[in-house]
């Protein structure tokens, strides 16, 4: 079996006369880091004014309850708690439009690039996208299952969540998918494409993706393998599909299918509102991936590898051909 090697995009990015990007990798990633440092820096403003009114009655309700005074201990685990409410988690998701903003308007300025050389054509967007959800719901269905037959999970039936929430939850990883993928592969994948080969650019962009979930709750390393593998499956994904449409919609769905729909926390995050509900059993983190969620577990690299591979050796599209 040959590896597909021949990706329209690596010669279609690297034919573009307007494309202004250093040859030398390091100072591609010096500059990724300042593009996404500003990126977080606008949506944490965003952020900060979205909570305000409710961090400040949070904030006189929890002092009058206390007699005014509160020690150091339990103060962190207060703030922490408050940082974990769902519906702030939706705020967090939807403020991410900064990011894909933040990158369009660098790469529009900077780089002198149109916003079709990430990926954003208008051609087969729709077709693509609807494949993208299709193909994220089946493979985190999978990892769900084989979870379940390894006896990590607990079905506990219907969660008789909002619809409300649940919908706002799907509009707001629609936003936050999209932003990862505009930021990790759109930008960073492709300006690595202009000057060097495939596979650093994708390893490249998955490391980096691995590394921006280092400070999630109940991180450990097979999530961090994961987050690697998946990196590279997104990239792959790019490549083989000639765009990011379906990207953007694959990693949307991954994430909402996970939270609002099976109810299991997204990368260590719980998300609210769902669809089902399922337990973690204890014990078991191998097989379901702990406070971290499915995507710590060892379901989730059976269903990425088998997927990579997938993406690797069998050919489909006119466009793409096989070589050794």
């Amino acid at each position: 079996m040959k590896m597909i090697t021949n990706y329209p995009m690596v010669d279609r990015i690297r034919s573009l006369e307007k494309f202004n990007t250093p040859k030398n990798h390091v100072l591609q990633i010096l500059i990724f880091i300042a593009v996404f440092m500003a990126a977080s820096i606008v949506q944490s403003v965003i952020v900060t004014i979205g909570i305000m009114p409710k961090l400040m009655k949070w904030t006189y309700e929890l002092m009058e309850s206390n007699g005014g005074s509160l020690d150091y201990d339990e103060a962190m685990k207060l703030v922490t708690e408050f940082m974990m409410d769902p519906s702030l988690t939706v705020l967090t998701l939807f403020s991410t439009l900064a990011i894909t903003l933040t990158v369009f308007f660098y790469c529009r300025v900077f780089e002198g690039r149109k916003l079709s050389t990430i990926g954003l054509s208008k051609k087969g967007a729709f077709p693509q996208y609807l494949l993208g959800l299709g193909v994220g719901f089946a493979m985190f269905s999978a990892v769900v299952g084989i979870s379940y037959l390894m006896g990590g999970l607990t079905a506990n039936g219907l969660a008789n969540g909002k619809i409300s929430g649940i919908l706002l939850a799907l509009l707001g990883f629609g936003i936050q998918g999209m932003s990862e993928e505009v930021l990790c592969r759109g930008y960073f994948m492709t300006t690595t494409l202009r000057h060097h080969k495939p596979w650093v650019a994708i390893v490249s962009n998955s490391v980096i993706f691995a590394i921006l979930h280092g400070a999630n709750p109940g991180i450990s390393l097979l999530a961090l393998v994961n987050l690697f593998l998946c990196g590279v499956m997104f990239s792959l994904y790019v490549l083989r599909t000639d765009n990011l449409w379906g990207a953007c919609a694959l990693h949307s769905i991954w994430n909402f299918v996970q939270g609002n729909f099976f109810g299991l926390p997204v990368s260590g995050i719980d998300s609210g509102d769902s669809v089902f509900s399922f337990s973690l059993n204890e014990g078991m983190n191998l097989a379901n991936g702990g406070t971290f969620g499915a995507e710590a577990g060892l379901p989730t690299t059976i269903v990425l590898s088998a997927v990579i591979a997938i993406l690797l050796f069998v050919p489909f599209g006119k466009k793409q051909e096989a070589a050794a």
